[in-house]
C-alpha cells in the first residue's frame, strides 16, 4: 500500500510526502493516532519573483495550492480508509469540527509541528516553516492514520535564522516581534496572527525563500 499510496499522491501534485510517528505526543494532540503523513506542495518560483517585486497583486497561487494541498490530504484519507485502516484529514473543512480553536487561531495538532517532527525545517522569525532547501515556498496539509508506514521522524532542527530580521522589517502591519522559536514557546511571542494581513511578504522576502526563488528561475 505504502508504494502505491506515495506513488499517487505525487502523480496528483505533491512535491514531497513525510510519515511521521506521533505516537508519543498527547492523545489530545494525536487524537489516538501513530502516524502523520505530511504533504506538501511547492509554490513556483516565478510566483515569488513576482510577489517579491510586487507585479503579482493577488496571491492566487498560494491560495490554489492550500485548497490544493488540502484535497490532497482529503483524497489520502479515503484511500486510507478504503484499504481497511482509520484516517483523518486535516483540512480546514474538517479542523473546524472541534479541532480548531477559532478565538486562539490555533490547530489541536499544527501541520507544522508535524513538520517539524519530520527535520523538514524550523520555525522562522515570521512563524511559517522554513525549510532549508525551500524557504518558506510551500503549502502543506497532513493526514493522521492508523495505518503500518515507514516512519521519518528525525531531530528537530533549531532556528537558522541568526540575526536576520527581513520579516519583522517588511511587515507593514508589524504584527512580527522578531522572536527566536524554541521548542514549547508560546505563538504569540513570535507573531500576532490576529491582526496579520496574510500578505505574504514576511514569505517571499524571507532569505531562505529568495534563495530557493533564485536557484530555480532564470532571471
Amino acid at each position: 500500500m505504502v508504494n502505491e499510496l506515495i506513488s499517487e499522491i505525487n502523480f496528483r501534485g505533491a512535491n514531497f510526502v513525510k510519515t511521521v510517528d506521533i505516537s508519543r505526543l498527547p492523545e489530545k494532540e494525536n487524537m489516538g493516532y501513530d502516524t502523520a503523513i505530511l504533504i506538501g506542495i511547492l509554490l513556483s518560483p516565478e510566483f515569488i519573483l513576482g510577489l517579491s517585486k510586487e507585479t503579482i497583486a493577488v496571491p492566487s497561487e498560494f491560495w490554489e495550492k492550500e485548497h490544493r494541498a488540502q484535497e490532497l490530504a482529503e483524497w489520502v484519507a479515503d484511500f486510507i480508509v478504503g484499504k481497511g485502516y482509520k484516517a483523518f484529514a486535516q483540512s480546514d473543512g474538517n479542523l473546524i469540527n472541534g479541532y480548531f480553536e477559532e478565538a486562539t487561531k490555533t490547530s489541536v495538532l499544527p501541520h507544522k509541528k508535524i513538520a517539524i517532527l519530520s527535520g523538514l525545517g524550523w520555525i522562522g522569525k515570521n512563524n511559517l516553516l522554513i525549510a532549508e532547501e525551500y524557504g518558506c515556498a510551500f503549502c502543506m496539509c497532513t493526514v493522521l492514520t492508523n495505518a503500518s508506514l515507514s516512519i521519518e521522524n528525525k531531530k528537530v532542527i533549531m532556528p537558522k535564522c541568526g540575526g536576520c530580521t527581513v520579516c519583522k522589517d517588511i511587515c507593514p502591519v508589524n504584527v512580527i516581534h522578531g522572536t527566536t522559536w524554541e521548542p514549547n514557546m508560546n505563538r504569540d511571542l513570535i507573531v500576532d496572527v490576529y491582526h496579520c494581513k496574510c500578505c505574504l511578504k514576511c514569505l517571499v522576502h524571507c532569505p531562505w525563500t529568495q534563495n530557493y526563488m533564485k536557484s530555480n528561475i532564470t532571471l
